[in-house]
């Protein structure tokens, strides 16, 4: 039985490589904790296909191994995150967002081989802050989870991808918003890992492309690429993915991000980490222009504007006060106590005007 298995073998592989197979015999994990020279989902070429094959694909954070190379991606909805994976992963995954719907709606690490490194890659997918189908909290939460349950397991991260569409005309609102987490969450001593990447180029034309970039530089981004931020145009969507993982590859070193070390090593809430707070901050905002709207409203009346004028102040009014609502829900599952009162007393009376 045994001479018939091995001529199955031959038949299949061939004789060298049943030779070479012997001769260095592949390499794996020990019982103990221990590792061997090779982890164990690397064998020899002939069979590596189908090996590699196995670990591919969407993974659990207890199945990831000690030699994955693991990289976050994130970016506000519709800016091409799970595009960029699938390209650069050579991956199908279950769909792609559509526009502005959020497609991805949870933390989705997949798994991939990459040839030309040897290596095994993990890439991170994460639903943007502004998702179709879950509050601002909720994503926190979600990306805090497993960013903490990997920090456990010892998995540091060897690249931060921030996508941005170069076709947004202005950087405010929900941009500006996922951008101002994204760096809470990141703290300083990440942001040389940190890669800002640029998407849809072939939807602007260059030279806008080209400003709306400086702009971003000089600006928005200015202050992470003086600490150490690389700044990314993803102009091709087939090649610009897979050559961008393969320079992060070619770099040494792994970090643990600012929520990681608030999270695990200082065992805060949620609330209390900086990016939570910042959730905090942005009610603070909208309060404030919800003012500024209400001052907009009284001088347009006075004035005897025309009527479309106030109607549609009214309606940003009423519609910047859904908003508040809904953030305000978010605070109370996040029971921040700071001016929590304050701010359902001011959105009533603002109410009520």
């Amino acid at each position: 039985m045994v001479e018939f298995h091995h001529s199955i073998l031959t038949i299949l592989l061939g004789q060298n490589t049943i030779d070479s197979m012997q001769q260095s015999p592949s390499k794996s994990e020990n019982k103990d904790g221990g590792q061997s020279r090779r982890p164990s989902y690397q064998l020899s070429d002939a069979v590596q296909g189908v090996q590699t094959e196995e670990y591919s694909g969407l993974v659990n954070v207890e199945h990831l191994k000690e030699n994955d190379i693991v990289i976050a991606v994130m970016g506000p909805t519709g800016s091409g995150k799970s595009t960029f994976i699938c390209s650069a992963s050579g991956r199908e995954t279950e769909g792609v967002g559509d526009g502005l719907k959020s497609y991805t709606t949870e933390v989705r690490p997949i798994r991939f081989y990459d040839e030309e490194s040897g290596q095994m890659v993990v890439l991170v997918d994460t639903p943007g802050f502004d998702d179709t189908y879950k509050s601002d909290l909720d994503i926190l939460n979600m990306i805090s989870d497993w960013l903490s349950s990997s920090y456990k397991k010892h998995k540091l991260l060897s690249g931060i991808l921030y996508l941005h569409r170069i076709m947004d005309n202005r950087m405010a609102g929900t941009p500006l918003k996922n951008l101002r987490v994204f760096q809470k969450l990141c703290g300083k001593d990440a942001l040389d890992k940190v890669y800002l990447t640029t998407t849809m180029w072939d939807e602007v034309d260059e030279r806008v492309g080209e400003r709306r970039l400086e702009e971003l530089r000089s600006d928005y981004w200015k202050a992470m690429i003086s600490q150490g931020a690389q700044v990314v145009c993803c102009r091709g969507v087939d090649e610009t993915p897979k050559s961008l993982i393969r320079d992060i590859l070619k770099k040494e070193g792994r970090r643990r991000v600012r929520l990681q070390e608030e999270m695990v090593e200082m065992q805060l809430e949620i609330k209390e980490t900086e990016a939570g707070q910042e959730l905090y901050s942005q009610l603070e905002g909208m309060v404030q222009k919800q003012t500024e709207i209400l001052r907009k409203i009284g001088e347009a009346k006075k004035g005897a504007k025309d009527d479309k004028v106030v109607s549609d102040l009214e309606k940003e009014y009423v519609d910047l006060q859904a908003k508040i609502d809904e953030k305000i829900q978010e605070m109370e599952k996040l029971k921040l106590p700071r001016m929590r009162r304050f701010f359902k007393t001011l959105s009533s009376w603002f109410g009520n005007r």
